[in-house]
């Protein structure tokens, strides 16, 4: 699994304009569940915010940052989720899966920037290289043959659409299974599948060498 070959990554800490706190040197210690957190923090409890924050922010940068294979990116993205889910709190309807909802979050958010990059490349417009791909991102013992597959397999990966995309990393890099694939994405089952396969099918064609197995129906 791919994911087992890419390293943990340490979240910048928010811009001062955002209605987080940056992240302490030292971890917060509670034992307060999610759902409790979200009950003080729609009473308005600022420290109850800080605290999911700091909960849950590594999870979230680290796979947005992978998902858009750029740094700059994902620290924005990441923001904009944490504003998003401190605004909609009311409309969570299992407070103890504040996890999961704001990782749904996150990737909608990583899908409009993968769907405005696509079209700012169909303009012509210049951006900055991607600095968070598979194979910079690989663990410092990955050999050299892995990693030239890594290389190929990037820029196959930055052909796909973005709803493309985004269901191959979710699956082979996170190593998620389908069903949170489309629950993540907000899509069924089957058009995760048919998503994967067609993403595979692009990839093969861009690769030499077939590195994953068929998604079975």
């Amino acid at each position: 699994m791919l994911a087992a070959l890419l390293l943990p990554l340490r979240p910048k800490p928010p811009p001062a304009a955002a209605p987080v706190v940056p992240l302490p040197r030292a971890p917060l210690r509670s034992v307060a569940l999610d759902a409790e957190l979200v009950a003080r923090a729609r009473q308005g409890d600022g420290g109850a915010r800080r605290e999911l924050y700091i909960r849950h922010v590594r999870a979230v940068a680290g796979r947005v940052t992978r998902l858009l294979a750029r740094a700059g990116d994902a620290e924005d993205a990441v923001q904009d989720a944490f504003l998003e889910a401190f605004r909609d709190l009311d409309r969570l309807r299992e407070p103890s899966r504040f996890d999961a909802w704001l990782m749904r979050i996150a990737v909608h958010q990583a899908h409009r920037r993968l769907r405005r990059r696509r079209l700012l490349l169909r303009l012509g417009l210049v951006e900055d290289a991607d600095d968070a791909t598979l194979e910079a991102l690989a663990a410092p013992d990955c050999d050299v043959e892995l990693r030239l597959k890594l290389a190929k397999l990037d820029q196959a990966l930055a052909r796909l659409p973005a709803e493309l995309r985004l269901v191959w990393m979710l699956h082979h890099a996170e190593g998620c299974e389908l069903a949170e694939v489309a629950e993540l994405c907000g899509c069924s089952l089957a058009t995760i599948k048919r998503r994967l396969a067609r993403a595979r099918d692009r990839i093969a064609h861009h690769l030499d060498l077939l590195l994953l197995p068929e998604v079975k129906p």
